[in-house]
């Protein structure tokens, strides 16, 4: 008899939290630190001002979604869908983005100090006065990106497609271009001291005006392929075209 009354007693109770645990209970749950909307559809929705910290964000679609001025420092976001998603004035420092993909992803005046974006894909992206020093741009795919006044220091951009970027008064000091595309990019006022541009793919890149004396790596093979003028200065050994190919 005691054994059937315990054997109820635990029935009872695996009933009541079965009836209380609502199915796909982390997708509805309100953002907070730590919050695991992994694999959930966030879209269109408006969250400024959350705190994700620590958030598990793995494969979300946060399609135009709103989340200016959030904080998610240590989030892991990696293949998530930013298309259209606005971080802007965002803390995402430190923040995983492997294999992230976005279309006009809002990242204007955002802090991605030391985030890991390696593998990332995103189209005409805009990450105008973004803090991103160390981050980790490797065999990332951004065409047509705006880095404008954005400071890259001492960033990872190895293999990184760039095509058509814009790195307009960017500090890009002490950057790693080595084997980046970055064709028919704009450089114009760009800081470039210390930066290594082995085997760089510089076709059409506008270099005019540019002071690229303290880079390395740099050939006059490189240069030859870009658009420069007479104010452009270049590292030792490294000499000018005759002609430069956007002069014609």
């Amino acid at each position: 008899m005691r054994n059937l009354i315990v054997a109820i007693a635990v029935a009872c109770i695996g009933a009541t939290v079965v009836s209380v645990t609502p199915a796909h209970a982390r997708c509805s749950d309100r953002a907070n630190p730590q919050v695991d909307w992994s694999g959930c559809s966030k879209t269109l929705i408006l969250i400024p001002k959350s705190d994700l910290r620590q958030a598990n964000l793995n494969g979300t679609d946060l399609t135009s979604t709103g989340m200016s001025e959030s904080d998610l420092e240590g989030a892991v976001l990696d293949g998530a869908n930013l298309t259209f998603t606005s971080l802007k004035q965002s803390r995402l420092v430190g923040v995983s983005m492997h294999k992230t993909f976005g279309v006009r992803t809002d990242f204007v005046g955002a802090d991605l100090s030391g985030a890991r974006l390696a593998y990332a894909e995103f189209y005409r992206a805009d990450f105008t006065d973004a803090k991103l020093p160390g981050v980790d741009l490797s065999r990332s795919g951004m065409p047509r990106v705006n880095f404008t006044n954005a400071d890259l220091s001492g960033a990872d951009m190895s293999r990184m497609d760039a095509i058509r970027g814009v790195f307009a008064g960017a500090d890009l000091s002490d950057v790693d271009f080595t084997f980046a595309i970055v064709a028919r990019a704009s450089f114009a006022g760009a800081s470039l001291a210390g930066s290594n541009w082995s085997n760089a793919f510089l076709y059409r890149a506008d270099i005019a005006g540019i002071d690229l004396s303290g880079v390395t790596g740099l050939t006059s093979a490189q240069v030859a392929l870009a658009c420069g003028d007479d104010a452009t200065k270049l590292p030792a050994g490294v000499e000018a075209p005759d002609q430069w190919i956007c002069d014609d």
